[in-house]
């Protein structure tokens, strides 16, 4: 298993150390115009993390699934393993941005507090937890060729419930009710629900592939 990691990591450096030099620019061009800290998270976090989790996907796909599983390992490794890596990749991301923002910050004399940062990665974190919580499955149900047809539908989809949501009295219930919470507590219970996400996506996942005829 934990060569199948290091395989998601090897084949990705390439992919990784470009995102990581445009971010870095981005930021620094960011912080210059004084973007908010969840904004710096919210793209510099995504870019990092989803574009190797992507290629990631697209390698295995590419080279065989019946490759993978004709190693001796079974097929719950293969897929823990997956988890594993793009988690890697989430926390990595987040690491990244907190060193680069702090360092940055020192530079051009940005005062953001290290509290807002942890806020923002809490909120971010969750994110993409929830997000590859809904993607993992999907690929190992339709396939990246299939999964890459249906995420622009899946992200439209998405945007259009959430703006659905907000407008109908629910949602601006809702929004009201969450307003009077503070941020600490709303990113700490969101970062545990998106784990419980997270958790629960590798169980289902379990179970697809281990009924996928390959």
């Amino acid at each position: 298993m934990y060569a199948l990691i290091r395989k998601d990591f090897r084949v990705q450096t390439k992919v990784v150390a470009y995102y990581l030099i445009f971010v870095v620019a981005l930021l620094t061009l960011w912080m210059s115009q004084d973007f908010v800290t969840w904004v710096l998270y919210a793209l510099g976090a995504t870019m990092i993390s989803m574009a190797p989790i992507f290629a990631a996907l697209s390698y295995d796909d590419k080279s065989g699934g019946g490759l993978i599983v004709s190693w001796p390992i079974s097929r719950a490794k293969v897929v823990i393993s997956k988890y594993v890596s793009s988690l890697a990749y989430m926390i990595f991301a987040m690491l990244f941005i907190f060193i680069v923002t702090l360092t940055i910050g020192l530079f051009i004399g940005n005062r953001g507090g290290i509290t807002e940062h942890f806020i923002s990665i809490g909120f971010v974190f969750a994110g993409l937890c929830f997000f590859f919580a809904i993607v993992l499955p999907c690929y190992y149900w339709l396939g990246f060729q299939r999964l890459s047809y249906m995420y622009t539908a899946l992200v439209v989809l998405l945007g259009v419930l959430l703006v659905a949501m907000y407008q109908s009295e629910f949602g601006h219930w809702l929004l009201q009710y969450l307003m009077h919470i503070s941020n600490n507590v709303l990113a700490g219970l969101f970062l545990i629900i998106s784990i419980l996400a997270y958790t629960i996506s590798l169980f289902c996942s379990l179970r697809i592939f281990a009924k996928k005829d390959l």
